[in-house]
């Protein structure tokens, strides 16, 4: 799969532990989503089990609250070297982490087994956001459960690799991207293989999907990462 071998070379030893170091110092930017992870994990109002799908470094382990296990999952070995240190480490609140290598959707986890399940910043970025992956985060959450991901909106930002330096012509159409009509981002976008997506395109896939309960907001970043992201909530019913 392209986007594993493309995401492999981005985290490679080196640049996981140059993305390690950045998340000491992007503790702030990252507040919206640590609020959000701690507001859900906390309303359980008991000890959870819940998947960080995409872990890299352990950015927002300890965002989480009332954690009885939490599991860890990335594709990239180094990043979970990382994680193994997490941002904030004293301030856990998780009884048991485990962390492993491999992508989500063929680890074969056991269904039912997670209360929350999130991935911030990975796919609708660095792999697809489909119905497949919805399928599979469906099957993996209890009853109740609750899925938390965000998508990049493809009209925000221009995708370029980060495993390479842009060329000329790349950063003259980041620069000229925002001026460009919607349907001109979109599909220049498309054109160059990005994984991005329309708000449209993300709220088909939760129509089309199991989950019959679901929000999705726009969320600006105003600093740090330049863009804009879809944050989807979505509950698998109860019993």
């Amino acid at each position: 799969m392209d986007y594993v071998r493309d995401t492999l070379s981005v985290f490679d030893e080196t640049g996981a532990r140059h993305y390690r170091e950045a998340d000491e110092r992007a503790l702030a930017s990252r507040q919206h989503y640590c609020e959000i992870l701690c507001r859900l994990s906390a309303g359980f109002g008991r000890r959870i089990s819940v998947l960080d799908a995409g872990c890299g470094s352990g950015r927002y382990f300890h965002c989480l609250r009332n954690v009885r296990h939490l599991l860890g999952v990335d594709i990239s070995a180094h990043m979970l070297d990382q994680a193994r240190d997490p941002v904030s480490r004293a301030e856990l609140d998780i009884e048991a982490i485990e962390l492993r290598c491999g992508d989500i959707c063929t680890l074969g986890l056991p269904q039912q087994s997670f209360d929350l399940i999130y991935s911030i910043g990975v796919i609708g970025e660095y792999s697809p956001i489909n119905a497949a992956v919805l399928s599979n985060f469906f099957q993996l959450l209890g009853p109740g459960g609750k899925l938390f991901v965000t998508a990049v909106d493809t009209c925000s930002r221009l995708q370029m690799p980060e495993s390479t330096p842009p060329t000329l012509i790349r950063r003259v159409l980041r620069k000229g991207f925002p001026l460009l009509p919607p349907l001109a981002r979109r599909t220049l976008n498309r054109r160059l293989g990005s994984y991005y997506v329309s708000e449209r395109e993300v709220r088909a896939l939760l129509q089309g999907s199991q989950f019959t309960d679901f929000t999705i907001t726009r969320y600006h970043h105003t600093s740090g990462w330049p863009g804009t992201h879809f944050d989807c909530l979505a509950q698998r019913p109860p019993l």
